[in-house]
């Protein structure tokens, strides 16, 4: 049987608002498509060897889980940068997008060291943006529903955005593009988690990654997946 292999990074500090259901939905598909998905929990001072794995999968955590997973990802910086120059897939979501840049700052204008991946700067914010979001990609044919609760925003990113918003908020506030994908590295603020609500998201991954492979692909969507897909997007947008 063809395998997949995952690296579920910090699973047990980075996993606000069941962020692991991101695994599940990844699991459920590529059983679907008679994939193995091998999923493996790694967490601090573990040792694995990050380039063996095909996608690297990382949520979001609390203030004091975020700083615990900053310290102890820093070890890790140059296998993580040789991962994504390779090829390595990335799925980052909530504020573990802060660790990919080149800094984090905090509300006391303390800069702290992160991985250094990408080109922007995470700085964090005296308020918090909640609340449901809607967008548009040109990496998926339908419409991506999340949420987001968070109390950081990107600056000065060179990157390709990921979404369009529709309703909802940008890097900031003010802005109408969310979310980075540069190579293989996607990485957005929204929970919800994103690959639950978003199969047809997650199956353009999946079909990215067996592009890779050199797998068969064919799509598949769960009909009770799109018919809860369907429903959730009708409410946000009072459409019908």
């Amino acid at each position: 049987m063809e395998t997949i292999k995952i690296a579920h990074l910090y699973y047990d500090l980075m996993n606000l608002y069941g962020e692991h259901g991101n695994i599940l939905a990844l699991r459920h598909h590529l059983e679907e498509h008679k994939v193995k998905a091998i999923i493996h929990n790694i967490t601090i001072d573990d040792t694995a060897d990050l380039s063996s794995y095909d996608l690297l999968y990382i949520g979001s955590g609390n203030k004091d889980a975020f700083e615990l997973a900053r310290q102890d990802i820093l070890k890790r910086k140059e296998e993580l940068k040789k991962c994504f120059q390779k090829g390595t897939f990335f799925l980052i979501t909530g504020n573990a997008l802060d660790l990919f840049g080149k800094s984090f700052r905090t509300l006391g204008d303390e800069e702290k060291e992160t991985l250094g991946l990408l080109s922007y700067e995470s700085s964090e914010t005296d308020y918090r943006i909640v609340g449901e979001q809607v967008c548009t990609s040109s990496f998926c044919k339908e419409e991506i529903i999340g949420f987001q609760n968070r109390s950081s925003v990107l600056k000065y990113v060179k990157e390709p955005h990921l979404f369009d918003v529709k309703n909802g908020y940008g890097y900031i506030p003010q802005s109408i593009v969310e979310g980075i994908h540069k190579k293989n590295f996607f990485g957005t603020y929204l929970i919800g988690p994103i690959l639950i609500r978003n199969p047809y998201f997650t199956e353009k991954l999946i079909e990215e990654i067996f592009k890779q492979k050199q797998f068969f692909y064919e799509e598949y969507i769960d009909p009770e997946e799109m018919k809860a897909y369907q429903e959730y997007k009708k409410n946000l947008l009072n459409e019908g």
